[in-house]
């Protein structure tokens, strides 16, 4: 049978999973952006293109919508048959 947890154990829960989410979102996240060459370029991207990353699949930001068009495009018609001799 399980034991139910104080309260004061499941807040220090709480807020120490806070703490740590909060870490991951504003200090290692960043400091991944800056120490990978990929994330930098994709991220300069981002910014160049004024594209609002917590929009980035729900609105209708314009590049988003031809790679999606391109990529289902890719996967529907699929090159069949013997190709070029």
């Amino acid at each position: 049978m399980m034991e139910n947890k104080t309260l004061g154990f499941r807040i220090i829960s709480f807020f120490a999973t806070c703490s740590v989410i909060w870490a991951m979102v504003f200090v290692a996240g960043p400091m991944l952006i800056d120490t990978t060459p990929a994330f930098r370029t994709l991220a300069d991207f981002v910014t160049e293109s004024d594209i609002e990353t917590g929009e980035f699949y729900y609105t209708d930001v314009e590049i988003v919508g031809h790679a999606d068009h391109n990529a289902r495009s890719s996967m529907e018609y699929l090159p069949h048959g013997p190709g070029p001799e």
